[in-house]
């Protein structure tokens, strides 16, 4: 640690060892948002350059000029928009639709959507 900095990336032995194991990542997370709780500033790094930084809710709020409970309201309020179309008449058809499909069955969904947006 320098200054109250830590710094993660893909070339950081702070991350060794990076494994695809899900609970090593979780672990390895769970560190990271500790830090920046604790009031440390985390710098994600991409093949040692700076990507973003990572801090706690009580600094972002501070840096917005917000108490940290209208961020959550924004948050909240945002999760009901992007989840009103459950409610919509045939949402549930839909849904079954979608969790039934294989996995190529959403990719090649997927990539006629994003066809048809660039189109």
């Amino acid at each position: 640690m320098l200054g109250g900095r830590y710094g993660f990336g893909n070339n950081d032995c702070a991350m060794a060892p990076v494994t695809t194991q899900q609970p090593a990542q979780l672990s390895a997370w769970a560190d990271i948002v500790e830090r920046a709780k604790a009031g440390d500033e985390v710098i994600v790094t991409s093949d040692d350059q700076p990507e973003v930084v990572l801090l706690s809710m009580e600094r972002y709020a501070a840096l917005r000029g917000v108490e940290e409970s209208a961020i959550a309201a924004e948050v909240r309020a945002e999760w009901d928009r992007k989840l009103a179309c459950l409610n919509e008449p045939g949402a549930e058809e839909k849904l079954r639709k979608i969790l039934d499909s294989t996995p190529a069955e959403i990719a090649a969904a997927a990539n006629a959507a994003r066809r048809r947006e660039k189109a």
